[in-house]
């Protein structure tokens, strides 16, 4: 059984002020827009970014789906490069201008740190809101508790992906209020731990 880490809702948060819902901007995480990846890629993110071959320019292991996994994240996020499996020097430039976007070191080599980078934009593939939701409702079990959230994956400092939901009363909602009663950070692992909402 999966550990929750839980927090009761205080009976005053039940009376307070409404709190809005925080949104967060594109600008803020690097998400991709349209995270749907051909059916023959998603083997890729099975394998942790550790794991992963380094790609780089006339490297004998520069071909295949791991590369098409790259080119394909590349023009998802406006890269332009042609997703084709070879590792050429167009596709060098774009990781370069990726990797100089992220705040890595722009080396055109797809190494850890750009695996990383890359398998993140995808986190809401294998972890979407509609899971997390699903993981709070089980957690928290009140069936009068509604989960909302902005469909934004963050990342905490250990690199462990999560959503943050806020919680509404729907009984409050019913009566005019708009019902928030608290903030969850629901985490890919199952974990669901209250937290302030994200600014």
């Amino acid at each position: 059984m999966k550990k929750k880490w839980l927090a009761i809702v205080p009976a005053v948060a039940l009376v307070t002020a409404p709190l809005p819902l925080q949104n967060v901007s594109a600008s803020d995480e690097q998400i991709v827009q349209d995270s749907k990846l051909p059916e023959e890629l998603l083997p890729v993110l099975d394998i942790a970014a550790e794991h992963q071959p380094t790609l780089k320019l006339g490297s004998i292991d520069s071909a295949g789906n791991e590369v098409a996994f790259v080119q394909y994240t590349l023009n998802q996020l406006g890269f332009e490069t042609h997703v084709d499996g070879m590792f050429g020097p167009n596709t060098e430039e774009q990781v370069k201008a990726f990797q100089a976007d992220r705040g890595l070191v722009s080396d055109g080599i797809v190494g850890m740190n750009t695996w990383m980078s890359f398998m993140s934009e995808h986190s809401n593939v294998t972890f979407p809101l509609e899971t997390a939701i699903q993981y709070a409702e089980e957690a928290l079990d009140n069936d009068d508790l509604v989960f909302s959230g902005d469909g934004v994956i963050h990342e905490d400092s250990e690199g462990n992906h999560f959503y943050s939901l806020r919680a509404q009363s729907q009984s409050l909602i019913d009566g005019g209020g708009s019902g928030t009663v608290g903030y969850y950070n629901v985490y890919k692992n199952g974990d669901v731990i209250e937290a302030d909402p994200i600014s």
